[in-house]
């Protein structure tokens, strides 16, 4: 049985994040349990668009904070980063209050760019992914997803915020040429995800996002952190708390696929809070529309990426 924490979180007021936090962490033995005095820690927060906290679009700054601050009391170096489908992360994590989350650690943003090329965790999906240097180059890697509808996949959780850490126009060109099929693009998720194996997971469902997500879409409280060491395990909760139809959760259905991690409930140890406390019947789920980007867009992807990674030029 995989454990995994379900804590309450009804706001964002910093002594409430602060104490969920904590006690998400201390259900799965403590932060200490997955980082050490010294390590470099890669902090993964869903940073798509530079949007401001309440649109629910981003990793809420205050759950960073609880989670850097102790990072910090245990000696640890973390740094924040990610590649935002829209702009540059500085100017991202700037309007998203995660900057000044950064600064007050003292905590450097990085631009996932450069590439390395690892071994995947399932070959038959692909041989070998493109991560980020800097995630393949920590000690540790701590995913801070948010819970979002998403109207390609159903929604996002813990393995697709890993497809951030595939750096540049990589990301966009697996919706074009595995995007002929939904199923299919969804195993190269999850196979990517389990390919950067992170450390710990910490999902932000104290509001989330319904209807027209990942981006578009409208705020809803649930206030719920769910964290586990296994990211499927993460999405199985945060599943049971919107309840999708199970035709439309691709991501978990390409986990259960490929036997990668816990995405079943049966297969979780579930600590803290049951899940019939927190989840909600009336959770507004997008209309899917299919995850293959249309040529304009995709180029459009291509050439703002190719201008990150080989350039290193901002796009203006």
């Amino acid at each position: 049985m995989t454990p995994a924490a379900l804590v309450h979180c009804p706001t964002y007021e910093p002594a409430v994040v602060d104490a969920a936090v904590g006690e998400a962490l201390g259900l799965l033995g403590g932060l200490e349990r997955f980082v050490r005095r010294g390590d470099r820690v890669l902090v993964k927060p869903n940073l798509i668009a530079g949007h401001p906290p309440e649109h629910a679009a981003t990793t809420h700054p205050q759950v960073l904070d609880a989670l850097l601050a102790r990072l910090c009391d245990l000696g640890a170096r973390p740094s924040i980063g990610d590649g935002p489908a829209f702009d540059w992360l500085a100017r991202v994590a700037e309007r998203c209050g995660i900057a000044a989350v950064a600064r007050k650690y003292d905590a450097p943003l990085v631009e996932f760019s450069a590439p390395v090329s690892v071994a995947s965790a399932r070959p038959e999906v692909l041989k070998r992914f493109a991560v980020a240097r800097a995630v393949a180059e920590a000690d540790v890697v701590i995913n801070l997803p948010k819970l979002k509808s998403h109207r390609q996949l159903g929604f996002t959780g813990a393995t697709k915020n890993l497809y951030g850490c595939m750096p540049g126009k990589r990301k966009a060109y697996f919706h074009f040429a595995r995007g002929n099929d939904d199923r299919d693009f969804a195993r190269v998720i999850a196979a990517f995800a389990y390919t950067v194996a992170p450390t710990l997971n910490l999902a932000d469902a104290v509001v989330a996002m319904e209807r027209d997500g990942p981006l578009g879409g409208d705020p809803r409280p649930l206030g719920a952190l769910v964290a586990s060491a296994d990211p499927a395990a993460v999405d199985a909760v945060l599943e049971a708390l919107i309840r999708p139809a199970s035709e439309d959760s691709l991501v978990l259905n390409a986990c259960r696929a490929l036997r990668l991690g816990s995405p079943d409930l049966d297969t979780i140890e579930l600590r803290g809070r049951p899940v019939r406390e927190l989840a909600v019947a009336d959770f507004a789920h997008p209309y899917l529309v299919g995850v293959r980007f249309s040529p304009g867009r995709l180029a459009r992807s291509v050439w703002r990426n190719f201008l990150i990674t080989r350039l290193g030029q901002s796009p203006r």
